[in-house]
């Protein structure tokens, strides 16, 4: 189900077509902090400014919902401020320590394999329901103890989540998702139950057994985590992967190079990561009147921080609208900045590299059959149909 009307990145998106860089382009150079009209949001487009919204949450809170501004709902690890947001990030964070990362290699790489294997069967295929989107969910719904799940629902409840995520925060009206919701919840409530029972060796058992300071998890707070890491865990990976495909087939000597040189694929994914930023956006509340770039953004006012804008702004990054596969330093927003930075970043970067690793050497050039301009949808595109010229 997609929502009546699409305030926030979306809507800007549906502004100014399939193609956001060039009116990205545009703002930095004419407008880097402005009130985008008919949206009610503060856009903020240059990097040093978006730096100094990411890092500060004191001033611009991520607490952005409105039944969350009600107290309607419970806190979110991804919408809350410490010192809820310390709490709830460190019951997760022991999960996605580079070490815990590093276990999941054999997994990845035998995922990975299969799913190549399978997918190169034809020379055309869709890479999202091929690889980009059953790698990393099931990966994550094995760390999660569900991988006996239907990853095609899994699918499809993530997808709904994610194309309505900014509709339902800034409107409060749910009933979008409700349906999403109540699926969701209801086979999560029902293996929460389970491990409370019969305890398992994974993340979701242990989230369910673990003990704070004040007594153990709530089931709200449970059905939250199981959502955002069956849902975040996988979208951003699935993106970052066709974003890297799609960037290879665009410049065809830099993916020569990289297959070439398969020591350059590691800086060659963080290049992806920069040029098309599998999430274009985040969103922040300002708290109080804040001063951002020499413009007063007023208090209580929705902030978007254009992440892929940021990506490309000519005073942080060299040639910035140039894929260099061997870019350093390559700081680039894709995975945020500050309190909030993505927790799951190691395991994307290397579910990433490890899927690539594989593909590169089987595949001479990767050709597009959809429209390139499909990649500004946040996560990426739902399907990306691709033609193989095997090596």
């Amino acid at each position: 189900m997609t929502q009546p009307a699409a305030p926030g990145f979306q809507g800007l998106l549906q502004g100014v077509g399939a193609n956001p860089y060039p009116f990205f382009s545009q703002l930095r150079r004419t407008a880097p902090v402005t009130q985008l009209g008919g949206t009610g949001l503060w856009a903020v487009a240059r990097y040093a400014d978006c730096v100094r919204v990411l890092r500060d949450p004191d001033t611009f809170s991520s607490v952005v919902g409105v039944r969350q501004l009600t107290g309607e709902l419970p806190p979110s690890l991804l919408f809350s401020d410490p010192p809820v947001h310390t709490r709830l990030r460190s019951l997760v964070a022991k999960a996605f320590t580079p070490r815990m990362v590093e276990l999941q290699r054999p997994a990845i790489e035998s995922y990975s394999e299969k799913l190549i294997d399978a997918m190169l069967q034809s020379e055309e295929a869709d890479v999202v329901a091929g690889l980009a989107y059953p790698l990393p969910v099931q990966v994550i719904a094995t760390m999660l103890g569900v991988a006996d799940g239907d990853l095609a629902t899994f699918k499809r409840w993530s997808d709904d989540i994610i194309e309505n995520v900014g509709y339902v925060l800034l409107t409060g009206d749910d009933s979008v998702i409700a349906e999403t919701n109540r699926q969701l919840d209801a086979y999560f409530s029902a293996r929460i139950e389970k491990l409370r029972r019969e305890p398992e060796p994974n993340l979701l058992s242990d989230l369910v057994h673990v003990e704070t300071e004040e007594g153990k998890l709530s089931l709200d707070e449970l059905l939250m985590f199981s959502r955002l890491l069956l849902v975040a865990g996988n979208e951003t990976t699935t993106g970052l992967i066709v974003n890297a495909i799609r960037a290879f087939a665009e410049f065809p000597e830099v993916y020569d190079r990289v297959r070439a040189e398969p020591g350059l694929l590691r800086t060659a994914v963080e290049e992806a990561l920069r040029y098309y930023a599998p999430f274009p956006a985040t969103i922040r509340r300002a708290v109080r009147d804040a001063d951002v770039g020499g413009v007063t953004i007023p208090a209580n006012a929705r902030v978007l921080v254009l992440l892929g804008s940021a990506n490309r702004d000519e005073a942080e990054f060299e040639r910035p609208d140039e894929f260099i596969p061997d870019r350093e330093p390559n700081r680039h927003l894709s995975f945020g900045m500050g309190i909030h930075y993505c927790l799951g970043a190691p395991l994307a970067r290397l579910e990433a590299n490890v899927a690539l690793s594989k593909l590169l050497p089987r595949v001479r050039r990767f050709e597009l059959i959809d429209d390139p301009a499909m990649s500004v949808r946040p996560g990426g595109p739902k399907s990306f149909r691709v033609r193989f010229h095997f090596a």
